[in-house]
């Protein structure tokens, strides 16, 4: 038996598909042969979407002793091709279900081992989703989480969606409590038990959700179809269920996030982004919130090649939450779903087209030029991440690190078009040959003097607040903006936005105010020097994860049973109601700071400016607008001349063009290295 020697494509446009014919009632033996259609024929097949190694989540027991062995495909001719066991058992799940026909499978239709071809292949690889009839997804074989996750499609969900018409009245903030016994009632089910919520989890964690080029092939697909083991999954009920839990609160049901500190993805939420943008690029769904958006802007008369970039935005950020095993994929993967927008707004794709010899850092540096030159705006800048240790890196400082899964929550131009710190103004990028560096015409602003505490520092309850207590108080009482201290700290925490509203509304203030240790804070910043000695440390602030399982052991148990005194649960439903009520206020504000404040520190200027910028920002950094950008920029001279990006700003009082107000900041030719 012979390896397959893979003839040459007869063009660009050719793909090859593999043949499945129906196995022998005989000998039950499925066979499988290779055919070569044009995709500009429209051939009728269908696509396979899988991932090449694990597909069981990582914290499933075993998964690390997960036998990826090499196993052969023997072709009818005798041939045949090496193929790994997780596709392996997807053929034989297939054969065990009777499918058959065409498909279209890259490890088999690709000659992986001629870098043209699969260059070509990967550039059309978005036409050949968008021209399946149908994408098959195949998520591995059926375990316990599986189960449990079918339990929820078939047992739960009806009385869910159920439960929703007759309550839910198109609130967008509308959300179930999978904590409140009452839900449980109002739809006829017992208490469904935390370890049936981490199962869950467990099944949506697994590999196919958070892999990179399955965002493209479910983006563009026409008709989706899930299996588990030799059982169909409706993709429509899938979606149903990741929309309900992302309207609950089933996360905190998860072990994982109660015995943990730790900052973690909701499990399924990749998936869900997936799907937005499915119903946004493939089949322009007015109904989805970022599809109105995108009407507007076209309403409105803007650029289609800025359009593009606030699409690519939008997608790199999704992507950078997945995974690949080639990190070039993370921009590679983004080329055919370029296609697709390019053709609906009648431009060509400026995207340079994947090819896998380069070097990731040459991908990246090149993805990332083209998208500045093609664009109106600086967008990608805000996408660099903090790189606390420069020299680790070997990427430019102004190119993303596409790879890197964000833990800042969202960039601040991420959440909507509130900022516009250089008003009026396109990007002045100025002829260069060294493909390394970005020379660029910038303003600078003012330079940073101090560093208040990190959001690590400020919930870990080891210090006092003394840094940013000491910045509170060295601001006069009335800021630049003519806003009194207490109101710019809290402004300052959020970016001012919240609720999809910016500048963020006063009520979000009042419950900035409600948040035990700000709450010290806002009593300083109103107060005089004196109070300073007032000040507490975080260590006095109750951990409140016993409390709540205290109140949730004498919420389930029967006093007459345990003997638990009539006193005991009435202190206890006492100290339920006070301590939601309580969290129940502060929460607002929290959402936000949980979103925008994450691994940032605030900072002060020696103008006297207040702002949130990345952790590596440090005393002597540079602040600077760049026309084109949104929003204010940190950079670090370096002792070349050329200085290092080290990320976006927030700055309260210059985010909408204020600098500008008394006369032109001094304009630098700046190249960031």
């Amino acid at each position: 038996m012979s390896e397959i020697k893979y003839p040459p494509l007869i063009s660009s446009r050719h793909i090859r598909l593999l043949r499945i014919i129906a196995a022998a009632v005989e000998d039950q033996t499925t066979c499988y042969e290779l055919i070569t259609v044009n995709l500009d024929e429209t051939p009728a097949y269908v696509a396979l979407s899988y991932t090449w190694g694990n597909p069981l989540s990582p914290d499933v027991q075993g998964a690390e002793h997960w036998p990826n062995h090499i196993s052969q495909l023997v072709l009818k001719d005798g041939k045949s091709i090496h193929i790994g066991q997780n596709l392996f058992t997807a053929l034989k799940s297939f054969h065990e279900m009777g499918i058959c026909g065409d498909i279209w499978i890259d490890a088999i239709c690709i000659n992986q081992k001629d870098v043209e071809e699969r260059n070509a292949q990967v550039a059309i690889m978005g036409d050949i989703y968008a021209s399946a009839e149908n994408v098959i997804v195949w998520l591995g074989e059926q375990d316990w989480n599986s189960q449990v996750a079918m339990v929820f499609l078939e047992k739960f969900m009806p009385k869910l969606r159920n439960l929703q018409a007759r309550e839910k009245v198109g609130d967008e903030s509308f959300s179930y409590s999978f904590s409140d016994p009452r839900l449980y009632d109002r739809i006829g089910e017992p208490v469904i038990p935390q370890e049936i919520f981490d199962g869950l989890a467990s099944f949506l964690e697994r590999a196919w959700f958070k892999r990179a080029w399955t965002f493209q092939e479910v983006v563009l697909a026409r008709r989706i179809e899930a299996v588990c083991g030799t059982t169909y999954i409706e993709w429509e009920q899938l979606e149903t269920l990741l929309a309900f839990l992302e309207t609950s609160d089933w996360d905190m049901r998860l072990s994982r996030f109660q015995n943990s500190s730790k900052i973690q993805q909701i499990p399924g939420r990749m998936i869900l982004s997936t799907i937005v943008y499915r119903r946004h690029i493939a089949h322009g769904d007015p109904h989805e919130p970022i599809q109105r958006v995108f009407l507007e802007r076209i309403a409105a008369g803007q650029c289609p090649n800025d359009l593009l970039v606030a699409e690519l935005d939008g997608l790199s950020y999704s992507m950078r939450c997945r995974k690949a095993t080639d990190r070039r994929d993370h921009v590679f993967a983004l080329f055919g779903i370029a296609n697709r927008f390019c053709e609906r707004m009648e431009i060509a794709n400026p995207l340079p087209a994947p090819d896998y010899q380069q070097s990731f850092e040459e991908a990246y540096t090149r993805y990332a030029r083209c998208v500045l030159q093609t664009s109106k705006t600086l967008l990608l800048l805000s996408n660099v991440e903090d790189r606390p240790n420069e020299s680790s890196s070997a990427l430019p400082s102004w190119v993303p690190d596409f790879s890197k899964e964000w833990h800042i929550g969202f960039p601040l131009t991420g959440s909507g078009a509130y900022y516009d710190a250089c008003p009026q103004s396109s990007p002045r990028i100025l002829p260069n040959h060294n493909p390394k560096t970005l020379v660029i015409q910038a303003y600078h602003f003012d330079t940073v003097t101090a560093l208040g505490e990190s959001d690590f520092e400020l919930g870990t309850g080891e210090i006092p607040f003394t840094q940013s207590a000491k910045i509170l108080l060295d601001l006069p009482l009335k800021y630049h903006t003519g806003q009194d201290r207490v109101d710019v700290l809290w402004r300052t925490l959020i970016a001012d936005q919240a609720n999809k509203q910016c500048p963020a509304p006063f009520e979000i203030g009042e419950a900035f105010q409600d948040i035990t240790p700000f709450e010290a804070l806002a009593r300083l910043a109103a107060s005089t020097p004196e109070a300073a000695r007032a000040l507490p440390s975080l260590s006095e602030i109750v951990d409140r994860k016993d409390i709540y399982a205290e109140l949730q052991r004498f919420r389930t148990l029967d006093a007459s049973e345990e003997g638990i005194p009539p006193s005991q649960i009435e202190h206890a439903n006492k100290l339920l109601q006070s301590t939601l009520a309580a969290e129940a206020k502060a929460l607002p504000f929290a959402r936000q700071l949980g979103t925008m404040f994450i691994t940032k520190r605030i900072v002060t200027t020696s103008r006297g400016f207040v702002g949130a910028a990345l952790l590596s920002t440090t005393v002597g950094h540079e602040v600077f607008i760049m026309p084109g950008g949104r929003v204010p920029f940190v950079l670090q001279a370096k002792p070349d001349g050329t200085y290092q990006l080290m990320g976006e700003v927030y700055v309260h009082g210059i985010m909408r063009g204020e600098a500008f107000e008394h006369g032109e900041p001094v304009v630098r030719e700046v190249i960031l290295s």
